[in-house]
């Protein structure tokens, strides 16, 4: 493939840090464009991509959106079947770990992120949740809480999310390591964060530039 890959992303965004580690750890180069959080989005941005979600991939003539469907092209892209698996039971496994994640247990981290540390700065997250509002954080911290008890029952054991490693750990890492700075016990939860230390662990990860 001739053309180097563009990420339109934001350093911040959960959603464009999972496809910038996928990347990484398929050792693929590519070059990263900046979309700003605010809305609207620039009307360039809307044009390439119409609901204007980050991130955007964009491949030669081909321009995809929505991350977990980015991770799953660009891991079938390189033949990685130990990613994203060719076995029909396999794969099906990792699809509902990935719809599971992004329907069931990320909004609830959304909010508690966004009362926690996006209180002050919309753009880079840079609050704490000491500072934020103790009454929007507790109920945030239980919905979230919640989300996680049924994640913990999903999830393998050994520190991934199916039982080896896949685009699913590409999913929900992101999200796992900034919830480090969110009022959240892990101890409750000993699977999933062993799958977030695993995440941690991976050189990958950090090589692809990490915002808490």
């Amino acid at each position: 493939m001739s053309a180097k890959l563009l990420v339109h992303d934001h350093p911040v965004s959960s959603n464009a840090l999972k496809v910038r580690f996928l990347l990484a750890e398929l050792g693929l180069e590519y070059e990263t464009r900046h979309v700003p959080f605010a809305s609207p989005r620039p009307a360039g941005y809307v044009a390439l991509n119409p609901f204007g979600r980050i991130p955007t991939l964009v491949d030669g003539e081909l321009v995809l959106a929505e991350s977990n469907a980015i991770l799953r092209y660009l891991a079938d892209r390189e033949g990685r079947h130990d990613l994203y698996p060719r076995d029909p039971r396999a794969r099906a496994r990792v699809d509902w770990a990935l719809d599971a994640w992004s329907t069931q247990v990320r909004p609830p981290l959304y909010q508690l992120e966004r009362v926690a540390l996006f209180h002050r700065d919309h753009e880079g997250g840079g609050g704490t949740w000491q500072e934020g509002d103790p009454e929007a954080i507790d109920a945030a911290v239980g919905s979230a809480g919640d989300a996680l008890d049924r994640w913990e029952r999903f999830v393998a054991d050994g520190g991934t999310v199916t039982g080896a490693f896949t685009i699913a750990d590409c999913a929900a890492g992101p999200v796992l390591w900034r919830s480090l700075r969110l009022p959240l016990d892990f101890s409750r939860w000993p699977k999933t964060a062993a799958v977030r230390d695993a995440v941690a662990a991976r050189p990958s990860f950090f090589a692809a530039g990490p915002v808490g």
